[in-house]
């Protein structure tokens, strides 16, 4: 793996190294000298041109506990703010002294065309509403430690449920491709004006909330991405929260199922309180486990370009 840009273009083989790679990482997590040689001298450099929290802060994290040093730019203050293009930046970057780049952006595309034009190996971060590889990698790894499963064949036939956002949402994509790939079931629930079609005999798409999609193995709720509507998707957030939001009164009905969220959470938008912070929720195992899979991505992308110098 040179380089991760879609769940598209990693194969089942990687898929198992990583799951398998995720585990080791995890044990290092455990320890109180958390810190391992392994990406000694290999630079990071962190490019993200959105907000963010969980992925910037846990692939900084990710790379120091390997070793490597990292570089966090912000297009504040940048000569991107004088006019330089992306790729004279990213080309700089690389210039520097950069061995891999993280890239976030708003724009669909950008870290194929940075891989592209500047050949410095490229993780993806998140392009608008496209793409989100890594965290659709650390969803399924979560599964994975609470199923106790080990070989990713056992993923088939688990059933997920996808509710909320789709049409904005890249962990949806992500998360639906790599499931697809794996022969899960997946249930998708939106509104009309908030679904994504995927065409496959493996999603079914619903758009209310009832007892099958709550008997999934896992929920998964997706925030509501409002500052990527360009146009009124529904008539409040009331509403909205009314018709596909994980309430309180459903709590009875899924306190046995495992619940999850890529965040950040918009409490009583798309999930209410007692069910965000209930015992069978893992989404604060989630951010965690994304430390491992991070650590488990870097590793096996810049192991492989040491291994060819």
């Amino acid at each position: 793996m040179k380089s991760l840009l879609s769940v598209d273009h990693i194969s089942l083989t990687e898929i198992q190294d990583i799951l398998d790679s995720s585990y080791s990482m995890l044990e290092i997590l455990g320890r109180d000298i958390k810190k391992v040689p392994t990406l000694r001298g290999k630079v990071v450099s962190l490019m993200f041109f959105e907000p963010s929290t969980r992925t910037r802060i846990s692939f900084e994290i990710s790379a120091k506990f390997l070793s490597a040093d990292t570089v966090v730019f912000s297009p504040s203050g940048s000569s991107i703010e004088k006019g330089e293009n992306l790729i004279d930046t990213f080309s700089t970057i690389k210039s520097l002294g950069a061995d891999l780049v993280v890239v976030r952006h708003s724009k669909e595309g950008v870290p194929w065309i940075i891989q592209k034009n500047t050949k410095i190996p490229v993780v993806n971060a998140g392009d608008g509403k496209n793409e989100h590889p890594t965290q659709a990698l650390l969803d399924l790894f979560t599964m994975a430690k609470q199923k106790n499963i080990r070989n990713i064949t056992d993923f088939k036939d688990i059933q997920v449920s996808i509710i909320g956002d789709v049409l904005h949402s890249r962990v949806a994509r992500s998360d639906t491709k790599l499931f697809i790939k794996l022969g899960m079931k997946i249930i998708i629930v939106s509104s009309y004006t908030t679904g994504y079609p995927f065409f496959h005999d493996r999603v079914r798409f619903k758009n209310f909330v009832d007892q099958e999609v709550l008997s999934s193995d896992f929920i998964i709720a997706l925030r509501l991405q409002k500052e990527r509507h360009g146009n009124c998707f529904y008539p409040s957030e009331r509403e909205y929260f009314e018709f596909w939001g994980l309430k309180e009164e459903i709590f009875e009905e899924v306190k046995d199922k495992f619940i999850m969220h890529p965040g950040p959470m918009n409490i009583g938008v798309e999930i209410d309180q007692s069910i965000a912070y209930s015992e069978n929720s893992l989404i604060f195992k989630q951010v965690r486990n994304g430390v491992a899979v991070r650590m488990a991505v870097l590793y096996h992308i810049l192991s492989r370009s040491r291994s060819a110098e």
